[in-house]
């Protein structure tokens, strides 16, 4: 579970690696010995950061919070009538899902966790 939300981040997410990576670069430049070092890093930072602004304004995209609606809604679906039709009133079971399709069920449900987890930690 955990190998695959740290794929989410890596892939989806992409902003903790590229917030990692800016760090690096920030790294580099301090520690850089020559001019021609420094100007490099300072290039990597700004590519970089004008990256992480791009992921950044394309994820409040009405069409990007579209589609992720939209992969969000199977899994909420299985989830409610797991949750209210078969356990809360008892009217039915429901066949267990595939290991490939739990991975997936919890990875759109972890990715959703770990979206407004970082929101709240941006706002801080």
């Amino acid at each position: 579970m955990f190998a695959i939300l740290s794929g989410i981040l890596s892939l989806f997410g992409g902003l903790s690696g590229i917030t990692g990576q800016i760090a690096e670069a920030y790294k580099a430049r301090a520690n850089a010995s020559t001019d021609q070092d420094r100007i490099a890093a300072d290039v990597t930072i700004r590519t970089l950061e004008a990256r992480r602004d791009v992921m950044v304004a394309e994820s409040r995209s009405p069409w990007n919070q579209l589609v992720r609606a939209l992969y969000a809604l199977p899994p909420g679906i299985y989830l409610a009538k797991l949750y209210l039709w078969d356990k809360v009133l008892g009217w039915g079971s429901t066949d267990p899902l595939s290991p490939l399709m739990e991975s997936v069920l919890w990875t759109v449900v972890g990715f959703y966790f770990l979206q407004d987890m970082a929101e709240r930690w941006k706002r801080r």
